[in-house]
C-alpha cells in the first residue's frame, strides 16, 4: 500500500521528532509505504499547488487534511472550501480511496506562542466548528472516508502549543487514522 498524505504542520508532525509524528506512527503500524507531504505553514491553496505537480498515478490510497492556517490567517471559509473541493476532485479523478482529515481546534494558550491573538481564538475555533460540519458533509456526499481529529483532541490536554499536539496527542491522531484506514482499505 502507497499512501499520500497532504497537508500542513499537523500532517508534517511539527515539533516532534519524525517518528513520533501521526503519519509516521501510522507508516510503522500498518507496515504501508507513506509519502508525508505535510508542509508547516501551508494554506489550501498552496497544497493545491502542490498537488498538481504531484503524479498520483502511483498512490493507492490518499490523505488530504488542511485549512487550519487559512483559518488563523483570515482567510475566507469559501476559498478554503474551493480549494479543498479542488483537491477533492483531483484526487477523485485517480478512482483510489480518499480520506480527509477533519482538523483540531485550537487553545487559548497558541496566543502565548504568538499563533493567533487570544481574541481571536474563541471566533476561529467556532470557525473550525463550522469547517468540521462542512467537512463531514463532504464526506457523505462524496464517499470520502473521514478522520475526525477535531473530536479526538477537542477535549484533550495534549496540546504543545496549543495548535499542534504532544508526542501523546500524535498518538492519539495516530491511533484514530490507524482504526479509520482500516476500516477504509
Amino acid at each position: 500500500m502507497h499512501l499520500l498524505c497532504l497537508g500542513d504542520s499537523l500532517t508534517y508532525g511539527y515539533d516532534v521528532p519524525p517518528e513520533k509524528g501521526w503519519v509516521n506512527l501510522l507508516s510503522d503500524s500498518l507496515k504501508w509505504e507513506v509519502d508525508n507531504r505535510g508542509l508547516c505553514g501551508d494554506t489550501t491553496w498552496g497544497m493545491l499547488t502542490r498537488l498538481r505537480r504531484l503524479a498520483l498515478s502511483g498512490y493507492d490510497a490518499f490523505f488530504l487534511m488542511g485549512g487550519s492556517n487559512d483559518i488563523l490567517e483570515d482567510i475566507p471559509v469559501r476559498e478554503i472550501q474551493a480549494n479543498i473541493t479542488a483537491m477533492i476532485r483531483l484526487l477523485q479523478k485517480q478512482h483510489k480511496p480518499v480520506y480527509l482529515g477533519i482538523p483540531p481546534c485550537t487553545r487559548q494558550e497558541s496566543a502565548d506562542y504568538g499563533w493567533q491573538a487570544r481574541e481571536d481564538v474563541d471566533r476561529h475555533n467556532d470557525i473550525l466548528s463550522d469547517y468540521r460540519i462542512w467537512l463531514l458533509q463532504q464526506c457523505q456526499t462524496e464517499d470520502l472516508h473521514p478522520i475526525d481529529f477535531y473530536t479526538v483532541l477537542q477535549k484533550s490536554p495534549h496540546y504543545a502549543d496549543g495548535v499542534h499536539p504532544d508526542e501523546t496527542g500524535y498518538r492519539l491522531l495516530a491511533d484514530a487514522a490507524i482504526s479509520a484506514m482500516k476500516l477504509g482499505y
